[in-house]
Parts: C-alpha cells; sequence; structure tokens
C-alpha cells in the first residue's frame, strides 16, 4: 500500500459508499459547522488505480454545498475487493457506533473473506486469515454471540427494527428473542396446519390460571392430578388455589399427586388438607448428578416428596411408595423446571390406569402429559404461560404422531 499526497477529480462509488454506517442528522450538522469553521482539514483517501472515494463521503458532500475546498490522498490497492475491506476497517475507528453498528460492519467483511485465506495490508493487519465469526466479533469488538445474533436479524427484522438497533434504541438481545420466538410460533403454526385431525384425542390443553380454572374443566371429571407445582416459597399461595380446584374436578374417589420442595413442607401440607385427605407421602429418587444444593438448609437433596392426597377414601390397588427417575435423566430441555419422561413415567405407571383422566395444572413444557397419552391415558393440561402450553401441545401432536 503506497499513500501519496494527490488532487485530483473524485468519483463517488455507490456500493462503496454503502459501506459505511450512516450519519445522524446531529453529527452531519456538527460536522458542516466544524467544516466551515476551520476548513476540510484531513484529506479525502481515495483509490489510486480507480479515482474512487474510499473515506470522506460526508466531509466530501459537505465541501461540495458549501464551496469548501479539499485535499486527497491516494490509497493503492490491488483490487475492488481489497478496497470493500479497507472502507470497512477503517470504519471502526469512528466514534458513537452502536454494538449492532459494529456487528453489522464485521458481517459485511464475511464474503470477503475466503475460508483459510487474508487480506493482511499495512492498515488492515488483522485480516488475515479471518474465517470465522469469532475473528469478526474480535474485530468488531464485541462477544462472539453477538455476530451470530445480529447474522440472524440482519436476515429476519424488518428495516425499522434494524434502524432503531442502529440508533441504540432498542438491544440486541430483546431484539433477536422476539424474532426468535415469533418464528418458532410460526413453525408451530404450520406444523399444527399441516397436521390432519386426531379422532377423539386423548388430550386437551390450554392457557389459564389455576385461580379460576374451575371453568375450564368439568366437576368430578378427573381420576387423577399429577402435578409439579413451584417450590420457592412466593408461590406458596397456589397451594391453595390447588386445593380448591382438586376439590372441584376430582371424582369422589380421586387423587392430588404433588411433587413438592421440602424447604416449606409443612406449609404445604396445611394449605392442601383444607379441602382434601393425607393419603402418604411417596419418595421420587433423582440419582446420579441430579443432587439439588439447599444453600439455606445445607443439604444436597436426591429426592423428592409426593403428597398424595385424596378426595374421599381411596378405593384402589396396593402401591408402592418409591419412584425413581433414571440415572442423570432430569430433563430441562424444554423447561428450567422440567423433570424426566423417565421418573414421570414410572409416577404415572404406579399411581395409575389406562383409560383414567390424569391433569396437570402446571403443565410446563408438558412432560407429564407426554407421557400420560403415550401410556394410554387421557390428559388435560394447562398452565398460566401460553408459550410453554404451546411447547406442551407441539410435544403432545409429536408424541401422537409417534405412536400411531
Amino acid at each position: 500500500m503506497v499513500l501519496c499526497a494527490a488532487k485530483c477529480d473524485v468519483t463517488v462509488d455507490e456500493e462503496f459508499r454503502g459501506l459505511i454506517p450512516p450519519m445522524t442528522d446531529e453529527a452531519r450538522t456538527g460536522l458542516a459547522e466544524c467544516l466551515l469553521r476551520d476548513g476540510c482539514l484531513d484529506p479525502l483517501i481515495v483509490w489510486a488505480e480507480q479515482q474512487v472515494l474510499l473515506d470522506g463521503h460526508n466531509r466530501k458532500e459537505i465541501c461540495d454545498r458549501y464551496g469548501i475546498d479539499y485535499d486527497t490522498r491516494a490509497l493503492s490497492l490491488p483490487g475492488r475487493d481489497e478496497a470493500k475491506r479497507w472502507i470497512i476497517q477503517h470504519q471502526f475507528g469512528r466514534r458513537n457506533l452502536t454494538r449492532y453498528q459494529r456487528a453489522e460492519l464485521a458481517l459485511k467483511l464475511k464474503p470477503l473473506i475466503s475460508p483459510g485465506q487474508g487480506a493482511r495490508t499495512e492498515l488492515c493487519p488483522t485480516l488475515d486469515k479471518v474465517d470465522t465469526k469469532r475473528e469478526l466479533a474480535n474485530i468488531a469488538g464485541v462477544a462472539h454471540g453477538t455476530i451470530a445474533k445480529v447474522e440472524y436479524i440482519a436476515s429476519h427484522a424488518n428495516e425499522a427494527t434494524k434502524a432503531r438497533l442502529r440508533r441504540g434504541e432498542t438491544t440486541i438481545n430483546k431484539e433477536y428473542q422476539n424474532l426468535r420466538k415469533a418464528e418458532k410460533r410460526e413453525q408451530r403454526k404450520a406444523r399444527k396446519a399441516a397436521r390432519p385431525p386426531v379422532a377423539d384425542c386423548p388430550y386437551r390443553v390450554f392457557a389459564g390460571d389455576i385461580a379460576v380454572a374451575t371453568r375450564h374443566v368439568d366437576a368430578e371429571s378427573v381420576d387423577w392430578i399429577i402435578t409439579d407445582p413451584p417450590y420457592p416459597k412466593q408461590y406458596l399461595n397456589v397451594y391453595d388455589h390447588l386445593a380448591k380446584f382438586a376439590a372441584h374436578a376430582l371424582k369422589p374417589d380421586g387423587s392430588l399427586v404433588a411433587m413438592v420442595g421440602q424447604s416449606y413442607l409443612p406449609e404445604v401440607l396445611t394449605r392442601l388438607t383444607e379441602t382434601l385427605r393425607y393419603h402418604w407421602t411417596l419418595a421420587y429418587l433423582t440419582p446420579g448428578g441430579q443432587a439439588a444444593q439447599l444453600w439455606s438448609r445445607k443439604v444436597n437433596t436426591f429426592w423428592k416428596p409426593l403428597l398424595w392426597l385424596t378426595k374421599g377414601q381411596y378405593a384402589g390397588d396396593w402401591i408402592g411408595d418409591v419412584c425413581r427417575s433414571d440415572v442423570n435423566r432430569n430433563d430441562k430441555r424444554f423447561h428450567r423446571w422440567g423433570q424426566s419422561e423417565s421418573g414421570m413415567a414410572d409416577v404415572v405407571d404406579r399411581l395409575t390406569d389406562p383409560g383414567e383422566v390424569i391433569l396437570d395444572p402446571f403443565l410446563g413444557a408438558g412432560t407429564t402429559g407426554v407421557v400420560a397419552v403415550g401410556m394410554g391415558r387421557r390428559f388435560i393440561g394447562f398452565d398460566v404461560n401460553p408459550d410453554c402450553v404451546a411447547t406442551a401441545e407441539e410435544r403432545l401432536a409429536d408424541a401422537m404422531e409417534v405412536s400411531s
């Protein structure tokens, strides 16, 4: 690369100009005031071989408008791709670029760099062998994951969203998550529309709060409520609603089996026995590396209580009171509080019979429902989170397709 003083006619290439992040109106006004006051102190950079402007587009436009003189310096580059690389790399020195703009710039380098090859120049030494998102992130000064997110946004977001990101009015993570959720919703709709209707569908799921769930479930229509409510102290009030709902929904000899944490076991039991009869506590074992560390109690726990309460007198068969998940099979793929299918299958098989109706009012991602339907039971589930319900419905439909 050779830099030399020169004054020449300058051509503006619109493709080159498109590589440069747009200047805000405020910044453009400030630049114009500076040029009118001090003149154009820094020369415009021109590609020597083509006499095409590489740097200084905004200054040239303002100088031409107001008749301000400017100088140029010629930069020798072997080809058009090298000129593009120089323009992009030179932009990272600009102040006030948002993280989104920096990642956008880095992504403009991607098609100019072949795998395993680079373009080391005097002004662009970091471009040697740049062929991964991680290296592009290093050039842009952003996190590795930011490059992947911005690349996704670039192909999925509308121009209004991109403009807000460039102005720093929203965040990359927020818009990325919104787009991903929207894409998943559309995928679910498409898969659902493509599935043939299932005659006498053995399951029903819906979004709803347990506090008003009696409106959606017929009285005395459920054989078993098998559920895993949230454990933290701030959720203790849900057990009041669960007790009232169970008294409404269970058949006269029906049962509620609630997987609970041990920290607030007395409070939970007190609330559930307001309307139901305590029958037994089963142990749900989680062997292997699934121990939960309860720092406030200094306990590593490898099991959970299954509180079994009945509406009326239990009239079923004898039941062993230890259930277990397979070793190291705690499943958090679909929900952060999810249980393993193997463990829930043991619970369902041990307690219920084919054809019975099982209900889970804290549906989560639907593991209990998937297991119940797969084992020939009928299932009703609901959850206050519509996204969880959508995930559960998709899993249940997939399970039905596999079984058929």
